[in-house]
């Protein structure tokens, strides 16, 4: 999975990381620690409350050290766009930012652009950004976008969905209903399945947990799948996250997602 990510961030001796994200968090430790550890390039490393406490000091590490990869949450972006001042931007210097890598929860297509929006003064261009996804069972990365393209977005009815790029290789993905267990049409919501060699063995001393979660079948045949928990859909290879499956509230016959009710 490190190589994976070091080819899907086209990662070099010139690469540069900057990271805030907590090390107990998968993508904190693997993206931010094992990752520059696996391409041999320097890392400099933040306490994730101080970020929170100024988002600005996040940007400003990227823009003292000269890093090209860094990213989060897509909460973090849009924490920069309200809270970082006019004269803090005046300072910053985000045109060596190649990889702003964007995953963890639903990526706002709103965020990105009013981000670019705002940083497009310090240099920031709208091509850096890296939507992906994945999850601790998989450790870490599923799928990635192509750095220096624009992120593809899918527009339907009111909503506008941004994809996470393309499952990396050796990463066999498959969208089924979580009920019948039978494969999704194209374009149709379900429940993100995954097979790897990244995918872990289990959960530790939870063999019920791990049989109904790591080795599901349904209608795919006798491989055994990760049942992810994660809603999406796949259009022209391209995978669409559109949220959690447990977190689904469903009123008078229509599905709402949480982190739609907290944004409005």
């Amino acid at each position: 999975n490190l190589s994976q990510i070091y080819r899907g961030f086209e990662h070099n001796d010139s690469s540069r990381v900057v990271s805030w994200l907590p090390v107990y968090h998968d993508m904190g430790l693997i993206g931010g620690v094992l990752q520059p550890l696996y391409a041999g390039i320097p890392a400099t490393l933040m306490s994730p409350l101080m970020f929170l406490q100024k988002p600005v000091r996040w940007l400003q590490a990227i823009s003292t050290w000269g890093a090209t990869s860094s990213g989060g949450p897509n909460f973090a972006y849009d924490l920069c766009t309200r809270q970082i001042t006019p004269q803090q931007k005046a300072e910053l210097d985000l045109s060596r930012w190649r990889v702003a890598f964007n995953g963890a929860e639903p990526i706002s297509a709103q965020v990105l652009s009013e981000f670019a929006a705002a940083f497009a003064e310090c240099g920031f261009r709208q091509e850096a950004f890296y939507p992906c996804y994945g999850l601790a069972e998989s450790t870490l990365f599923v799928s990635g976008g192509v750095p220096s393209q624009l992120p593809k977005l899918k527009h339907v009815e009111s909503r506008t969905w941004v994809s996470c790029g393309r499952p990396f290789p050796d990463q066999q993905v498959a969208i089924v209903h979580p009920e019948t267990g039978g494969v999704c049409a194209p374009g149709d919501v379900g429940e993100i399945w995954l097979s790897s060699p990244s995918v872990a063995r289990g959960y530790w001393q939870q063999p019920q947990e791990t049989q109904s979660t790591f080795a599901a079948r349904g209608s795919l045949g006798e491989q055994g799948f990760l049942r992810t928990g994660d809603l999406g859909f796949v259009e022209a290879g391209e995978l669409y996250v559109t949220g959690r499956l447990k977190d689904v509230m469903i009123i008078r016959g229509s599905n709402y997602y949480p982190q739609d009710i907290e944004w409005t």
